[in-house]
């Protein structure tokens, strides 16, 4: 006899529709399930697919009730792989030395540069790999996500295989890889000896790795980074990009280091400093620093001593002065000079906008003259209307200069809010900490301290321990 369908097999579906469970109701006395009875139900809750047979044909056959099993399970999609490229150069650099356990900073494990060789494999394109398709419990399809291959590499410097998925390096140089995966390789003046009367100065246009020291009276030029293993004696060096001095700087109050980028130095003595980005140094001693982002001075020694260090975006050290009370200034945020010469630049600028307002009323009375005579009384050039013209030219040229020398100041500005002096350790007696345009000498011993300012005075705060 056969299960009415309203107590028949009860199949419950999982909510993902990928699993299928089945209780067989204990019958009433003298009813017993077939395997019609089990299909209908599975019907009527409409599951079509990955039933297993074998095991309701046991459930009906061995009288298994009330207990639920699952008898139906779905094919689930497999998800392939997108096409990816596997870079066989070194994308990540360090940005800060690292710190050992002695407290020091190493700064000959900074990797600022990747370098490749001429035939060298660069990168190796993986194709994407297709999924495999599902199916649910009830027969319908579960589709994977397309999968993507990517477009092939473009940049200077960098060749094809014949397998179209293997790069070379055409020539040797400075690799570089962006976000788009646009590549470039750009020359690199790679120098393993030390740089002297020998070598003569450098001048190059790219990178420049020197692997001995730069001696005294030399000068490197450079429209890239600059890295430089040994000791640079009194020097000049200029560069476009990131300076790394790995084993520091004795300047004898002559050398000079100007960069548009950043510089990194085991230590740096006796030199000029105009760096548009940050300093990071062990030492900075009787230096004159200019500096457009922050000085950062760490390591256990990580002092400041002597000279005269601005930093728009302000200075963390261990130590500033020492215990003979060295003069030691550390100026940060936009000096008073800056906001001098804002208002200098505001006052002009409205000088010169008067200037042509009455430039061009003059002319309009010329024309104005120049329209009541008769074509043959006209000139062909009034020369007095040409002056005009050359003044408001001129002070037109003086309002666009200014207003682009504005738009930097403001920038400084900008970059100075919040600047503060950190140092971690002690702060001697003799050094003056300026900000923006406030001056506070010290003249006590301060440990762990942050100045800051609020309102017209440089306020003390505690700093945290970090070094």
């Amino acid at each position: 006899m056969s299960i009415s369908t309203d107590k028949g097999p009860q199949i419950r579906i999982s909510f993902d529709s990928m699993e299928a469970f089945m209780s067989l109701p204990i019958p009433a006395d003298g009813v017993e399930y077939t395997i019609d009875d089990v299909v209908r139900a599975l019907e009527i809750k409409g599951v079509k697919a990955g039933v297993d047979k074998e095991l309701i044909e046991k459930m009906v056959a061995d009288k298994k009730y009330s207990q639920e099993r699952r008898i139906a399970v779905g094919v689930p999609c497999e998800e392939g792989t997108d096409g990816y490229y596997e870079f066989k150069f070194n994308r990540e650099f360090s940005k800060a030395p690292k710190i050992l356990p002695d407290g020091t900073a190493d700064y000959y494990s900074m990797n600022t540069m990747a370098i490749v060789q001429e035939g060298e494999v660069i990168a190796i394109y993986h194709h994407a790999i297709p999924g495999k398709n599902g199916i649910n419990v009830k027969g319908v399809p579960q589709n994977c996500k397309r999968v993507k291959e990517l477009a092939p590499l473009v940049g200077k410097g960098v060749v094809r295989g014949a397998d179209e998925d293997t790069y070379t390096a055409e020539y040797s140089g400075k690799i570089t890889c962006d976000s788009n995966n646009k590549i470039t390789i750009s020359p690199v003046l790679e120098i393993s000896s030390d740089i002297g009367v020998q070598t003569g100065n450098i001048d190059f246009t790219g990178d420049v790795v020197i692997h001995g020291m730069v001696k005294t009276g030399m000068m490197i030029r450079s429209t890239g980074g600059v890295v430089i293993d040994g000791v640079v004696e009194n020097a000049s060096i200029t560069a476009g990009r990131d300076i790394v001095l790995k084993s520091g700087l004795m300047g004898n109050s002559e050398a000079v280091i100007r960069t548009k980028g950043n510089l990194y130095a085991k230590f740096v003595e006796y030199a000029t400093l105009d760096i548009t980005g940050t300093i990071n140094a062990e030492v900075l001693f009787n230096c004159d620093t200019v500096c457009g982002e922050k000085v950062i001075i760490s390591g256990t020694k990580g002092y400041i001593v002597g000279g005269f260090t601005r930093a728009i975006g302000g200075v963390e050290a261990n130590a500033i002065g020492n215990d003979i009370e060295a003069k030691t200034i550390v100026a940060v945020g936009a000096e008073a000079e800056v906001y001098r010469r804002m208002k200098f630049i505001e006052n002009r600028v409205q000088t010169a906008k008067k200037n042509i307002t009455a430039i061009e009323t003059q002319i309009k009375e010329i024309e104005m003259k120049e329209a009541n005579r008769s074509v043959v009384e006209r000139p062909k050039s009034d020369p007095r209307k040409v002056s005009l013209l050359r003044m408001k030219v001129k002070e037109s040229t003086t309002i666009s200069k200014d207003n682009e020398e504005m738009e930097e100041l403001k920038e400084i500005v900008e970059r100075a809010k919040g600047a503060s002096v950190t140092a971690y350790g002690n702060v001697y007696p003799g050094v003056i900490i300026k900000i923006d345009e406030i001056t506070h000498p010290v003249n006590d011993m301060q440990e762990q301290v942050v100045f800051v300012k609020a309102g017209d005075k440089i306020h003390m705060e505690r700093a945290p321990e970090v070094f």
